[in-house]
């Protein structure tokens, strides 16, 4: 959905105009100020849209973000379309923190305006589909990741936790809101923290 039209303003819209939209919307259908409103839950919801659609403007504006267009895709789900315009070393820095907070969608959505497809990008894109659950692509990215530089051993790592415990991960992800819940949590924090620290020294 565009968070823009959620927010009832235009894309070209100042950072100003923006922060007046989202704080009038706020009041309006803050729960504390619909208190037993026949439209309660409805408005809870758009409460909910209107601070999702803020943090995605702004949080895109901050990351060198420009909003471009926002229509309708397959299946009646919003697409968005950004123009990055940072480097490619901001760009994967910028992914890393994204998969780091359990924000897989704003990751892959990073990862898809870096030009240069090279092992870092398969393997962080990896990481990312499977946080949003497509684990056949996410190890598909993976064994790319590690034809691609043999001698990694973080890739391979990767590559063997997605054929060893994919099924693992889809039972537990429910109960624990995490795609490396259960014993393969521990594994998982390997990986991020090595995706820290690859990142950080680059």
């Amino acid at each position: 959905m565009d968070p823009y039209q959620i927010l009832g303003i235009s894309p070209s819209a100042s950072d100003d105009e923006v922060k007046q939209a989202y704080r009038t919307l706020s009041k309006k259908y803050h729960p504390d100020a619909n208190i037993n409103s026949a439209h309660q839950a409805e408005y809870t919801e758009k409460f909910k849209q209107v601070q999702n659609a803020y943090k995605t403007i702004i949080d895109s504006r901050k990351r060198g973000f420009t909003n471009q267009s926002y229509g309708t895709g397959t299946g009646g789900q919003s697409q968005s379309t950004y123009n990055y315009q940072g480097n490619e070393q901001a760009a994967f820095n910028d992914a890393a923190a994204y998969i780091n907070a359990g924000r897989f969608q704003d990751a892959l959505n990073t990862l898809e305006q870096i030009r240069s497809r090279n092992s870092m990008w398969f393997y962080y894109s990896a990481l990312a589909m499977n946080g949003v659950g497509n684990n056949a692509t996410a190890l598909e990215y993976a064994k790319t990741a590690a034809q691609m530089e043999p001698g990694n051993l973080q890739y391979l790592f990767l590559v063997q936790q997605l054929q060893g415990a994919s099924g693992q991960y889809r039972s537990t992800q429910q109960a624990y809101g995490s795609p490396f819940a259960g014993t393969a949590n521990c594994c998982y924090s390997i990986l991020m923290m090595n995706l820290c620290l690859s990142c950080c020294c680059k």
